[in-house]
């Protein structure tokens, strides 16, 4: 396709009326092509006059924000200073951000739009949230849900940090969109989970019934129940494995299951649960795995069942839980 074809997507990108998959168009070209830094800037200026002056002073805030950062020097080397125009400056560097710059800042940075609305479930506890569409879901321990207040207007996104489980309402004209990071799960009405924590190297999405879509760059893949995607942060390959998905909701029900999971993951998740420090006082205790299903009743219980099967033992050292090997 020309270059014609993508100015008219921006052009519709910047007057509100892009669909989903044209964005996704819009971005991997911009991506994969070197050759457009000329060009681009060239049309960003001529469109300058056209933009909404709130949202290009939005744009430039935003852009500036994501490259300026701490500035270092070496020896008595001074920085250099380049002199340029404000937007050439901007379309010189659009092309790094372009995929946050083209998948979610301007659809969602009106002047109307706010700060966004935040809910939180801290160590040790869980959250119930119905949001302003019916959708119901309830957050684990260490999460974090947010969305903005023009919620619904046009789509229905959410951002999550941690895990969740989503009952969503039934609405075939505006999708349902969960977004970590590079990854989308998108729906229409259905139930599902992801655990999503910044300190796993995966997310993972478990789909209980309806249908769920998953896109991440140049990849993606469309669920169905008991379907299991693993998408990998670092390589952003996605993994798919079919499971009995009602286990890996227990955690709403406070019962927590582990399929081949790592000893460290174990303790990562049980620290979260019950706002405890736990370490290890061995190089391969965290290596080993565990499969079943952990019974709420306090990280003594948790610890004593793990024992049963784990080769190891725990000592408390004043607050902090101390796993050894036996």
């Amino acid at each position: 396709m020309d270059k014609i074809y993508y100015k008219e997507l921006i052009e519709k990108y910047f007057d509100g009326n892009i669909t989903d998959a044209e964005i996704k168009e819009l971005s991997d070209w911009i991506k994969n092509d070197r050759h457009l830094q000329n060009w681009w800037e060239e049309e960003f200026s001529k469109s300058d006059a056209g933009i909404n002056p709130v949202l290009r002073d939005k744009l430039f805030a935003r852009i500036k924000e994501q490259t300026q950062g701490k500035e270092e020097t070496q020896g008595k080397e001074k920085p250099r200073t380049i002199r340029m125009n404000p937007w050439k400056w901007a379309a010189a560097i659009v092309l790094p951000i372009c995929i946050a710059f083209f998948t979610y800042y301007l659809i969602d940075s009106s002047q109307t739009v706010g700060a966004p609305f935040i809910v939180k479930a801290d160590k040790g506890d869980k959250a119930t949230i119905e949001l302003p569409d019916g959708t119901n879901v309830v957050l684990n321990s260490a999460s974090q849900l947010s969305y903005l207040n023009n919620f619904g207007e046009n789509v229905r996104r959410v951002q999550l940090n941690g895990e969740a489980y989503f009952k969503v309402a039934h609405d075939e004209k505006r999708a349902f969109i969960v977004q970590v990071g590079d990854l989308e799960v998108k729906v229409l009405g259905t139930s599902f989970n992801v655990s999503a924590y910044e300190d796993a190297k995966d997310v993972t999405v478990v789909l209980l019934e309806g249908k769920v879509g998953v896109y991440a760059q140049k990849t993606s893949h469309i669920m169905k129940p008991g379907d299991k995607i693993e998408y990998n942060k670092a390589t952003h390959k996605i993994t798919a494995t079919q499971v009995h998905p009602s286990d890996y909701i227990e955690w709403t029900k406070g019962n927590i299951y582990f399929e081949k999971e790592s000893l460290e993951n174990i303790m990562k998740t049980l620290s979260r649960i019950y706002d405890v420090e736990i370490r290890f006082d061995s190089n391969k205790l965290p290596n080993e795995y565990f499969t079943g299903t952990i019974p709420g009743g306090g990280i003594q219980n948790a610890l004593n069942i793990l024992m049963l099967t784990s080769p190891f033992y725990y000592e408390m050292d004043g607050s902090v839980i101390v796993l050894k090997e036996k």
